[in-house]
């Protein structure tokens, strides 16, 4: 384990002994959240079982079931010169390259295998041939994760396990499947947004666009053009259910905003401190205590992916 600052070890559990599993959601710079999140957890001495991510959260996610201690990444955070998150996106936020920000994570997570990480760990995607989500749930840590941040017209579609991919937040508000998927009986969701769909009328003309420009070389950045019209243009589907779902206000907040993280993280951990008492409750297998509404047991939007 690294990182070792207040709050290390990770605590052990007195109650019931239910699975924790934790949902981290899509949201490019707001991710920050996430790692508000873990730290609250990890002083409250209670332990995650399973970490599902999607895109942001995929990366955060990772870094933590490789043995990363949120005190650790949030003083990373805290560190990090804004200029390194910049040029991150505008090198395709690909971890293997040079840039100060990309190597970090690269240090951290090359020739780790999802099977063999520290906290059982899976991320989502997005196939871009099937129109589908993809539960990544082993093999190289590092193309998983550059799989699930992998934005469209930011990254070109990343070949991995026979499927070209892009980033997985199109369906998941917080991958919930993916958590129940690797052993969580409790789920807590952390949500940054809603995945974009097209208003009604606007949807059968779109479909026929996307469909026009499905020509497009797979491995071209433009690729995720037909897929991104075809993925607003659906209908929206209701998705498995979080035992609770954390949703932060930084809503106001865009998802390139290097300068709002340390904002985004403080926020994250001031809903991960408004719900310990109904996780506590969950994990003793107790009824589930009042909650204020940004912070309630509801249905995270989701769609069921596909495992590869």
């Amino acid at each position: 384990m690294k990182g070792i600052e207040a709050g290390f070890p990770r605590g052990g559990r007195t109650m019931k002994e239910l699975k924790l599993g934790l949902a981290l959601g899509a949201g490019g710079t707001k991710g920050a959240a996430h790692v508000g999140v873990l730290r609250v957890l990890d002083e409250a001495g209670i332990r995650v079982d399973a970490v599902a991510g999607t895109s942001i959260g995929a990366l955060y996610g990772a870094a933590y079931a490789a043995g990363y201690t949120p005190q650790f990444m949030e003083a990373g955070i805290r560190d990090c010169p804004h200029r390194d998150v910049i040029r991150f996106f505008q090198h395709r936020l690909k971890l293997r390259h040079r840039n100060p920000l990309a190597r970090r994570f690269y240090d951290a997570l090359a020739g780790r295998q999802i099977e063999n990480l520290e906290v059982p760990f899976a991320c989502t995607a997005s196939d871009i041939v099937e129109h589908c989500p993809v539960i990544i749930d082993h093999g190289p840590v590092i193309d998983a994760v550059e799989a699930s941040i992998a934005i469209p017209f930011v990254a070109r579609p990343v070949a991995h396990q026979g499927r070209y991919l892009l980033d997985g937040g199109f369906w998941d508000s917080a991958p919930v499947d993916a958590a129940q998927h690797i052993g969580a009986d409790i789920v807590v969701a952390v949500e940054l947004g809603d995945p974009y769909t097209l208003p009604e009328p606007l949807r059968r003309p779109a479909s026929w666009v996307s469909n026009q420009l499905s020509g497009i070389a797979r491995r071209r950045t433009l690729a995720g053009l037909p897929f991104t019209i075809g993925c607003i243009a659906r209908e929206p589907v209701p998705g498995r259910t979080a035992s609770i779902v954390l949703r932060p206000p930084i809503s106001q907040h865009n998802g390139n905003s290097p300068s709002r993280m340390i904002q985004c993280m403080e926020a994250g951990a001031a809903a991960a401190e408004q719900a310990l008492p109904a996780i506590r409750a969950l994990l003793a297998g107790e009824a589930l205590p009042a909650l204020p509404p940004l912070y309630a047991a509801r249905p995270a939007t989701q769609t069921e992916g596909t495992t590869a």
